[in-house]
């Protein structure tokens, strides 16, 4: 009796934790998810057509902090002896479907979506539509 009633006990507390997991998994905020991890390109397109990446831009990453700072990573492969990594801000809205980013470069907005899985960034810049989908790096 006492064998039953722990073997209960101990598959009671294994599916508590199993729960208590997925339940943290799933209650992640936008943020949290993007600031979890750095993001590799994996594809991108330009007006709906395919485009082909290059060895170089194979190993860029982005790195978003918690603190509201990005780091564009060229890794070590370079398209250009003269690229370099650059830093900029970034701000998610409310719903967690526009990312804004600021640097150097200037600003740019993108409509997003944000999983534990991918990131697509859809950006207008003046007549293109440049689709960007990112994993985890």
């Amino acid at each position: 009796m006492k064998s039953t009633y722990y073997l209960i006990l101990i598959i009671l507390c294994f599916a508590v934790a199993v729960t208590a997991c997925q339940k943290d998994k799933e209650s992640r905020s936008k943020k949290e998810i993007l600031t979890a991890n750095s993001w590799k390109l994996a594809s991108y397109k330009l007006n709906d057509e395919e485009m082909v990446l290059e060895d170089c831009q194979k190993d860029n990453y982005l790195t978003f902090n918690s603190n509201g700072t990005y780091t564009d990573n060229t890794g070590p492969v370079l398209c250009d002896i003269y690229e370099t990594n650059f830093n900029g801000t970034w701000t998610l809205s409310d719903n967690g479907k526009t990312l804004t980013l600021e640097s150097v470069q200037g600003v740019q907005t993108a409509s997003v979506e944000i999983t534990e899985s991918k990131l697509v960034l859809t950006i207008l810049d003046d007549t293109d539509i440049i689709v960007m989908v990112c994993i985890p790096y």
